[in-house]
């Protein structure tokens, strides 16, 4: 029988970012939201449309779009410090 692998879409947490996640009972009204390109094909599209939707939905503020690097490298640390500092809620991930 073939061994079958199970992987954890969650990754690595670094404890020394010290960011505080938005729990579901945090209400969400009026944040500032953010998108997270990872480079692959129709992404920024799609996770734009995401948070401009999800902006007009809860009134909040639809801040844009940055792009990392590409979608096989871990977001650059000046990048992340920006979208810390412009958002409350980052919206990111893609698969093909």
């Amino acid at each position: 029988m073939p061994k079958i692998s199970i992987y954890s879409p969650t990754g690595l947490a670094d404890e020394s970012v010290g960011q505080t996640p938005i729990h579901s009972s945090t209400p969400l009204t009026g944040r500032r939201i953010a998108v997270l390109d990872n480079g692959k094909s129709g992404a920024d599209t799609l996770l734009a449309r995401m948070g401009e939707q999800l902006a007009a939905r809860i009134r909040g503020e639809y801040v844009g779009i940055r792009r990392k690097g590409s979608a096989a490298t871990p977001c650059e640390p000046g990048l992340l410090d920006a979208l810390v500092g412009e958002a409350d809620l980052v919206l990111t991930g893609t698969a093909d």
